[in-house]
């Protein structure tokens, strides 16, 4: 029964999940709504394991949820001849470029005052994750954390600030997962095994956007969802939504 352990743990986040965040993401997509048919635009940058796949160009999705990509940039230089006496970066070192990298992505990027960006990250602790929603907030952006509440509680933070993702953006969305992420022990493992995190952020980022499609609805505007590129006519109904997106903004 290890395997139905696995779903029952699933099951029993989410029911907590709709008990806990249902209200709140009701009032976000409103809000978010509202936002879009203003012009703003929604951002997601996401460092867990699943939304930078499940949420773009998907078939069911909205295609107004723009995605922000950020490459921390890495130095390979080896020389198989001479040995390396080279001191490997200090925590402190790449803590110090993460920062950095942070206002810079948010320099650069499309980003204006008035859009949005939600910030997914389980634990919420790195310095790059901190300085992206503080970097965001400075630069009149709203920012929304998607990340696991009591996880992340547990957790020491390695910002400067001493601050954790929640504590430093706007708002939270809590996605209920156990402690550590793993869910299940099974005898003869140290660790338990199976995740939560990314089905659990899929659950509140689906639960989202049906929230903004039904607010936009309401509001009298029709987004753009993506279909099925499967269908026979799949690829020509594709382009035809990212061509009513490109005119409509959403």
């Amino acid at each position: 029964m290890s395997g139905s352990e696995y779903t029952q743990v699933i099951s029993r986040l989410i029911r907590d999940f709709e008990t806990r965040e249902m209200s709140h993401l009701h009032d976000l997509g409103e809000r978010l709504a509202q936002s879009i048919i203003s012009g703003h635009v929604v951002h997601v940058y996401d460092n867990g394991h699943m939304l930078n796949h499940e949420l773009f160009n998907r078939a069911g999705g909205l295609a107004l949820l723009a995605q922000l990509n950020i490459t921390r940039p890495t130095i390979t230089n080896i020389i198989v001849r001479r040995p390396s006496d080279t001191e490997p970066p200090s925590s402190l070192q790449d803590n110090h470029i993460d920062i950095a990298l942070a206002r810079f992505a948010i320099e650069r990027s499309s980003m204006i005052p008035g859009d949005s960006l939600l910030i997914g990250s389980v634990s919420g602790r790195s310095p790059f994750i901190v300085e992206l929603a503080l970097q965001a907030r400075q630069a009149g952006i709203h920012t929304i954390a998607l990340t696991a509440l009591r996880y992340t509680q547990s957790l020491p933070a390695l910002h400067p600030t001493g601050k954790l993702l929640y504590q430093v953006a706007d708002e939270m969305i809590d996605i209920q997962t156990e402690e550590g992420d793993a869910s299940v022990h099974l005898d003869g493992l140290e660790e338990k095994i199976a995740p939560t995190s990314g089905i659990m952020a899929t659950v509140a980022m689906w639960t989202l956007e049906v929230e903004i499609a039904q607010a936009l609805l309401k509001k009298g505007v029709t987004p753009t969802v993506f279909r099925s590129v499967n269908y026979p006519d799949g690829p020509e109904r594709l382009a035809a939504a990212h061509h009513r997106f490109a005119e409509l903004g959403y």
